[in-house]
């Protein structure tokens, strides 16, 4: 979903200021594999939220096989692809998109620029194509993993995340209250991080209003509809920015799309003991520029330390400024694909 998202990102901003561009945004598993995809993401699904060190495994042992398979096979719908579309461009959010695309250029001799926007801090090989023209990365630290394994720098433009045109709107200031607003997201998959013991001691806090958004995930919302009547929760909504905007603070998995709509939406994250490959990084950037705090340890109670971090309005105010100062440099180098520029971003 976070894959789509970004994509969706583009296609916002894209139509924004080229606003008589034709955008088209295709699943590329589902169109590739339509009697299959069903089974691909609902096994992605189980294995993160249930098998999450098979996961990981997988993950880092994919890293040496990053060609895409049955690429022979797939060229013809590739083909169709392409003749149904007559793109001038394509970009890709999904590594495995990268790989289809950057494949068929070879074999065809087709010179139709491939840009990839990386959706993570880590860049895992499995986003480095042969024939990708140019990569758009979230951080400095992700273009030097990117030159280290190969890639020439000026293929590679630091432009932040790709998050929709709605969370850029508005300054991010928040007005003092006496109750604080917290935030809990659970990404796609509605998976909240410690949540028992958590939302219980914040539940019981009278000066904390707690907000958690679950997402598709329909079990979730009724269990904590049922088991926690103080806390409002919401299921899937497209007003995520608007939550967001108003917390002070976000609980949530460290996702890429998420890490960066809380920059632009200047809301300090709290991260809790991040498991996934791809998270990891993103919450080593998280820590590293001081925007958010992350609870490493399995030993350290999640809630005692979140409330003693909301205590401290000093911290939190450093970290939203953090984000300010990463925002103006984002809104100086927009993501858009059409602007060409390059070069590094000194906040990162």
């Amino acid at each position: 979903m976070g894959h789509f998202s970004a994509a969706e990102a583009l296609k916002q901003e894209i139509l924004s200021k080229e606003p008589e561009a034709n955008v088209d945004v295709v699943d590329i598993l589902d169109y590739m594999l339509p009697n299959l995809s069903r089974i691909i993401y609902g096994t992605f699904n189980f294995m993160v939220s249930k098998c999450s060190g098979i996961y990981n495994f997988f993950y880092e042992e994919s890293a040496k096989y990053v060609q895409a398979p049955f690429k022979r096979a797939f060229i013809k719908k590739v083909d169709r692809l392409l003749n149904r579309y007559q793109p001038e461009l394509i970009i890709s959010t999904l590594p495995v998109c990268s790989q289809y695309i950057s494949a068929y250029k070879g074999m065809r001799f087709c010179n139709v620029p491939l840009h990839t926007y990386i959706t993570d801090i880590k860049a895992h090989e499995e986003w480095i194509a042969k024939n990708t023209d140019m990569y758009f990365v979230g951080s400095k630290s992700t273009k030097n993993t990117l030159i280290s394994k190969g890639i020439p720098s000026e293929k590679i433009v630091i432009s932040g995340i790709p998050v929709k045109p709605v969370f850029k709107e508005g300054n991010g200031s928040k007005k003092a209250a006496d109750t604080k607003k917290v935030l809990i997201m659970g990404g796609g998959l509605g998976l909240i991080p410690s949540s028992g013991k958590l939302l219980e001691k914040l539940g019981e806090n009278k000066s904390i209003h707690v907000t958690v958004i679950t997402g598709k995930n329909e079990k979730l919302y009724l269990k904590l509809k049922r088991k926690y009547p103080d806390i409002e929760v919401i299921g899937y909504t497209d007003k995520v920015h608007e939550y967001m905007r108003k917390a002070d603070i976000i609980i949530t998995k460290s996702g890429g799309i998420t890490t960066f709509e809380a920059i632009n939406c200047e809301t300090p994250l709290y991260i809790i003991k991040p498991f996934l490959s791809q998270e990891l990084g993103n919450a080593e950037f998280i820590e590293s520029l001081n925007i958010g705090r992350v609870l490493w340890s399995k030993n350290i109670d999640a809630a005692d330390d979140f409330l003693s971090l909301m205590e401290n309005e000093h911290l939190l105010c450093n970290m939203r400024d953090n984000m300010r100062r990463i925002k103006k440099h984002l809104d100086l180098r927009s993501p858009l694909i059409f602007s060409g520029l390059k070069g590094d971003n000194p906040c990162f």
